[in-house]
């Protein structure tokens, strides 16, 4: 039997896409590893330090269809419906992202 729940979040969801990673050159980044898998752990730290990671849920995703060369995709879907997808570049861009989306939560 289909059932909804209530999500653990209040806010938003935000899906940070792992396969960008592998259209970023590795001279441009300064830390190892996927650049979406450390985007958002930058990402959940931010949040969790500003008291705010029960108001959003950041995971990675699989490809968002949203593939530019050097740059990461990202997308912030709120529970009211709105769906928005940025590229940014995961190290460089990061502070304005997520004030970005401190602003939307």
């Amino acid at each position: 039997m289909l059932k909804k729940e209530e999500t653990p979040w209040s806010e938003a969801v935000v899906l940070v896409c792992t396969k960008c990673s592998k259209s970023i050159s590795a001279s441009s980044l300064q830390e190892e590893g996927n650049a979406g898998e450390n985007l958002k752990t930058f990402l959940k730290k931010s949040f969790k330090e500003s008291g705010d990671l029960s108001k959003i849920r950041i995971v990675t995703s699989s490809c968002l269809d949203v593939c530019i060369d050097e740059t990461q995709a990202v997308t912030f879907a709120s529970v009211e419906g709105d769906t928005e997808t940025f590229t940014v570049h995961p190290e460089k861009d990061r502070e304005e992202l997520l004030k970005l989306l401190k602003s939307k939560i």
